[in-house]
């Protein structure tokens, strides 16, 4: 069956196993799955099971659902390790065999649950936020021979990215030296190292240049995406 994954940040805080066809997303009690936050609207989101697949709709909340950061405006098909986003909130899907139900919570240790809602203490909830902010800061994305990895630029401003085990970040399946990614205050500057495949940033060649915000770098076979600071 189906299973969510309520994170703050990058840490967990419940598990939920699906067993019904439509769950609700939102901070008021009685719903599905309660975040008790006021950058979560009563009503949020609304997962629904349509034919073999699942679907995601935010319902006209304050602040809007993201999949993958990008806020939907229209209903969108789950996939299986979708992050559905509600400010510093979010589930990650997972899609397994079976039906049933009501879904079922296993909650962290010194969390307590009721009727589904979630219930923290107000200075756990503090601590959680503070390792959360620390936890989403600016990083890289690499992806190759069909690998992904994820590489915070806060831990090393300076970072190689290749397959040689020297290199600050291994990749399988590319050269020793690939790229050089430096973090600069208006974004992360992404240097190609391979001096016989071209590298491309918004579909120009380019031997070096300045990422932003959700800018993709492509060089052979590797990407590499960077994902600026949240505010």
């Amino acid at each position: 069956m189906p299973k969510l994954t309520l994170l703050l940040g990058r840490r967990t805080l419940q598990i939920y196993d699906i067993d019904q066809e439509t769950i609700r997303v939102g901070r008021e009690p009685g719903l599905d799955v309660v975040i008790d936050n006021p950058s979560v609207s009563r009503r949020h989101a609304e997962l629904r099971k349509e034919g073999d697949g699942w679907v995601l709709e935010d319902l006209d909340s304050s602040n809007g659902t993201f999949l993958h950061g990008e806020k939907i405006e229209e209903p969108r098909t789950l996939e299986p390790g979708d992050e559905i986003g509600f400010g510093k909130f979010s589930l990650v899907f997972e899609k397994a065999l079976g039906e049933a139900t009501a879904p079922k919570s296993r909650s962290q240790p010194g969390m307590t649950m009721g009727e589904g809602t979630m219930h923290i203490k107000s200075h756990e909830l503090s601590q959680l936020l503070e390792d959360s902010e620390r936890q989403r800061r600016a990083h890289v994305i690499w992806e190759s021979g069909g690998q992904r990895g994820t590489h915070y630029l806060s831990d090393e401003p300076v970072a190689l990215l290749g397959r040689d085990a020297l290199c600050d970040v291994r990749v399988p399946k590319a050269p020793k030296h690939h790229v050089l990614v430096v973090k600069r205050e208006n974004g992360c500057e992404i240097r190609n190292l391979h001096w016989w495949t071209s590298m491309r940033v918004r579909g120009e060649k380019t031997k070096r240049a300045l990422l932003r915000d959700g800018d993709v770098a492509e060089v052979g076979g590797l990407s590499v995406t960077f994902v600026d600071d949240l505010d």
